[in-house]
């Protein structure tokens, strides 16, 4: 399959003088035969990841008490913020230097990461196991307690696991991250459907399922990318990798915080509020989005180091391009989230009743506010990917940090006084600023512009 990162497409156009309307209908059909299996390997991948975690989520949600449900959903916001954290210092770096800076020598640059994984693994597991000791002797009886251990256990594992598959996108080679991704759905669910026969559902056992499958599938990943622990390129030295990462991820850090609070932060609000119960009742509407958002974050694995190696390759003149495929993403994001939300919308009360066997009913009523939500954030995720790979992460911590102000001075004061509906409005709001935001920056900066290069 070729590299569409080493293959300019207008190569494949100077063998015959075509007219602008032929050259675009050849221009359309080149980037539909290069990005269509590509995207189909990346939606399965994703897919059966998100599957597992989707199933697992709604079989705790029909049989386990809503304060357990609860703290389940409390745990999860931990490992998302770890992994959001992560994949700011480490994946998204990988994505962007991976297919240029790095792209000839991919095996010693995975190696060197592999190091970096193992130093933030030790402090992942040093930090949270402190955390569920101390919570333990605070409150023996607390269902948090045990969630929490069980994130201490997975978190590592998934974070392995999430390197590897990146490794892969950096590559264009989805398919192998699918394989993968294929092993880690089937242990995690028949590990799942032994829980479920045996009656041990609980929060530490989703977690160590996780772990389990994470921890099985990542090490046989890593051996087909074919890595090397002994760079032999002088600049692939850890500290010089380690400083790369850290000049881009900073800035990636802190939008990566803000998209992960703008979000996150009415879990614990909420549950601060009205109770873990209602916490599990946001996480139970919170699912329904999860599989639109998961798709699209397949995709982005695929679009971010893509449009970073055209940007990389032409930067002295790749203002209107950028501009042209940040509109192409926004309506593709945009269209792709609507029609998935309108199912969801016009059956909302037969999906509610079967999903949760007649529970969390209540949230119904919630479901085409979130669905508004939903399309306002994933659009302006779409428009992020564009500021991401002009390697400018601080406009994306500028629209997320803007959309964070509003989680805090509306979104957490509505949550205090309306509950539910208000952590809803709240988040609302604040996609509507981050999307209202990121375009705006898009249109003032241009990709030549000095501090954005690296």
């Amino acid at each position: 399959m070729a590299d569409i990162l080493n293959t300019s497409l207008d190569e494949t156009l100077v063998r015959q003088p075509l007219g602008p309307f032929a050259t675009r209908r050849r221009l359309l059909l080149v980037d539909a035969r290069t990005w269509s299996p590509k995207g189909a390997f990346a939606l399965v991948d994703q897919g059966l990841i998100s599957g597992a975690n989707f199933i697992v989520g709604i079989l705790l949600a029909r049989h386990l008490a809503p304060e357990q449900y609860g703290a389940y959903a409390l745990a999860f916001q931990v490992f998302l913020f770890l992994s959001v954290g992560y994949s700011a210092l480490v994946l998204e770096p990988l994505s962007v230097f991976g297919s240029s800076v790095y792209r000839n020598s991919n095996r010693e640059y995975i190696g060197v990461l592999l190091r970096i994984h193992g130093v933030i693994a030790i402090v992942i597991v040093l930090g949270l196991g402190a955390c569920a000791w101390v919570l333990r002797l605070v409150a023996p009886n607390s269902d948090l307690t045990a969630a929490l251990i069980g994130v201490t256990i997975a978190s590592p594992c998934m974070l392995l696991f999430m390197l590897a598959r990146r490794g892969f996108y950096v590559k264009l080679s989805p398919r192998q991250a699918a394989l993968g991704a294929l092993g880690y759905f089937a242990v995690v669910l028949g590990g799942l459907l032994l829980a479920f026969y045996r009656d041990s559902l609980s929060p530490l056992v989703a977690f160590l399922l996780i772990a389990g499958g994470a921890g099985a599938t990542a090490p046989l990943m890593l051996v087909r990318l074919e890595f090397s622990l002994k760079p032999r390129v002088v600049l692939l030295k850890l500290s010089e990798v380690a400083r790369r990462h850290w000049g881009y991820g900073r800035w990636a850090l802190g939008s990566a915080v803000a998209v992960w609070f703008s979000s996150a932060i009415y879990f614990p609000m909420i549950g601060t509020f009205r109770g873990l119960s209602a916490t599990g009742a946001l996480q139970a509407l919170s699912n329904f989005s999860s599989p639109i958002a998961q798709a699209f974050v397949a995709m982005s694995m695929l679009t971010l180091p893509y449009a970073a190696g055209i940007h990389h390759q032409n930067s002295s003149d790749s203002s209107r391009g950028t501009h042209h495929l940040a509109a192409k993403l926004a309506l593709i994001y945009a269209v792709g989230t609507t029609l998935y939300w309108l199912i969801i919308v016009l059956f909302r009360w037969q999906i509610v009743e079967h999903l949760y066997a007649g529970r969390y009913l209540r949230i119904v009523g919630l479901i085409p506010w979130l669905a508004i939500s939903s399309v306002l954030r994933i659009s302006a995720t779409s428009q992020a990917i564009i500021l991401r790979a002009m390697h400018a992460p601080l406009l994306v911590f500028v629209a997320y940090g803007a959309a964070s102000v509003v989680d805090i001075v509306v979104g957490i004061p509505f949550t205090w006084v309306f509950g539910l509906r208000g952590s809803i409005f709240g988040m609302m709001l604040s996609s509507a600023v981050a999307l209202a935001v990121t375009l705006v920056m898009l249109r003032r900066h241009s990709p030549s512009a000095g501090y954005l290069k690296h």
